[in-house]
């Protein structure tokens, strides 16, 4: 029986493309409990009409 090798996180991310990587990235709130997908922010911008 063959020993499977563990692969480090971090050569796993180095292969994916940017893109990639910020569509699966997380960030770490500790007072949400750990890791969790970034929430999307609203940018800067003109100011809705209405």
């Amino acid at each position: 029986m063959a020993f499977r090798r563990s692969v480090p996180q971090a050569e796993l991310r180095a292969k994916l493309t940017p893109e990639q990587q910020a569509r699966h990235g997380t960030d770490y709130q500790a007072s949400r409990g750990g890791w969790l997908k970034p929430t999307k922010k609203p940018t800067p911008a003109k100011p809705k009409k209405g």
